[in-house]
């Protein structure tokens, strides 16, 4: 009875349901059992199961029956604070599609007692559309009902080998990594998307990807897919290659509005506060960086985790970025944040250098040394001495002053006048 008054917690009190679901087998002589009683009750609230096709509409909590098409071990991962989790994936199929369940942590470790075949009620956060859905999956049980389905294989992922037409939209630094044998090798991550979406790609031989920019469009050939604790994720060895390509590509946006936990969303905003990086040592002993920031599109603000590499990039109030494959989790008071770690991709949008002469006095803070005009503060390139009134001038990017002239100025008395007044 609890799975299925989850579906309909936010209509009625728990007491409530329990007690529309004993009338509803008095109803019926006893004819109901007790969990087809409580899915009368769900559907007389106006809640009902859904076929797959119909998930990409579907509201934050769905529930459907499907059959169980394929079955992945567990496997462990490291979260990026430094933790270990568990992830498993499932896929199901009924008569109008398959659908990707992603079990998590206590549930994945369940997940071995699931076989090809079985029908299963399925409780789940759906996390977008596409040809294969994702849900998180919050509960699953058992159902007697049977489902056919077109596909009945494990056609989970993308045929290996297949081409990739994508857009390039970051690529990393190469870096080492320890094999098995413990012989070391290099590799090079990058992040590409398509209408389809948003995937990792990692390059173990990293002269596939070079030369390659973000930006460029191209097609991949010979990517081997995989399933990750965030989807699909592509593998190029060897024998794979990368081609320009001329088609125009279009990258998916959602809204900080669709922003659902356990989803992966990839949106742009502008920066609205940000703070500095900090520093920390994971569980394994490697350091790593965090930093939070706050981003604003047209339908909301939300705040934002930036993990590791990605939390050293400058930032200011008021830069255009875009955010691509970003996890919505909960954070510590319950707000939804997204997340940026593996396989996402943190973009800062140009703007245009301005020529600027500012007059102001040099002061310290978090971000560096700045010029405090009164009335705007501008970060430093290169800093002067804390104390000092000047007047500068130089190129302005993004908050930051290039300086090409400064000269010391005497204080303004009016001027002080009026700043002192402000804190009267």
């Amino acid at each position: 009875m609890k799975f299925h008054y989850l579906l309909v917690d936010d209509l009625v009190g728990k007491e409530e349901f329990e007690r529309r679901v004993e009338e509803k087998v008095a109803e019926s002589g006893d004819l109901l059992d007790e969990r087809t009683a409580a899915m009368l009750v769900v559907k007389d609230l106006g809640r009902a199961h859904i076929r797959i096709r119909d998930l990409a509409e579907a509201p934050s909590l769905a529930c459907f029956f499907a059959k169980v098409l394929s079955v992945e071990e567990p496997r462990e991962f490291e979260r990026p604070d430094g933790t270990t989790g568990l992830v498993a994936n499932v896929m199901v199929g009924d008569e109008t599609g398959r659908a990707r369940l992603t079990l998590w942590d206590e549930k994945a470790g369940g997940v071995r007692e699931i076989e090809a075949g079985d029908v299963l009620e399925i409780l789940g956060r759906p996390k977008g559309g596409g040809k294969v859905p994702d849900v998180t999956a919050v509960a699953l049980q058992e159902a007697s009902c049977e489902i056919t389905c077109e596909e009945t294989g494990p056609a989970a992922l993308p045929e290996p080998g297949g081409d990739l037409e994508v857009r390039i939209i970051a690529v990393e630094n190469p870096r080492t990594f320890t094999r098995r044998d413990g012989s070391q090798g290099e590799m090079v991550e990058a992040v590409i998307g398509s209408e389809d979406g948003v995937f990792r790609l990692v390059a173990w031989v990293p002269a596939v990807l070079l030369g390659v920019e973000a930006g460029e469009n191209v097609v991949i050939r010979g990517a081997v897919p995989r399933e990750s604790e965030q989807g699909i994720e592509y593998s190029l060895g060897e024998t794979a290659s990368v081609l320009p390509s001329d088609r125009e590509i279009v990258l998916p946006f959602e809204t900080v509005a669709d922003v659902e936990e356990g989803g992966s969303y990839s949106l742009a905003g502008a920066v609205v506060r940000v703070q500095p990086s900090r520093s920390f040592t994971t569980r394994s002993g490697r350091q790593s960086s965090v930093r939070n920031l706050v981003v604003a599109d047209e339908t909301g603000e939300i705040p934002v985790v930036v993990w590791g590499e990605k939390a050293e990039e400058y930032l200011a109030p008021g830069d255009q970025i875009e955010i691509y494959n970003a996890t919505a989790r909960r954070g510590r008071y319950g707000d939804l944040e997204l997340h940026l770690s593996w396989g996402s991709a943190l973009i800062v949008l140009a703007e245009e250098e301005q020529e600027v002469e500012v007059v102001g006095t040099i002061i310290a803070t978090e971000q560096g040394t700045c010029i405090d005009t009164g009335d705007a503060c501008y970060l430093l390139a290169e800093p002067l001495p804390v104390g000092y009134e000047v007047r500068a001038e130089g190129t302005l990017y993004r908050g930051v002053i290039t300086l090409h002239h400064v000269e010391a100025t005497l204080p303004d008395r009016n001027d002080l006048q009026c700043r002192l007044d402000r804190f009267s």
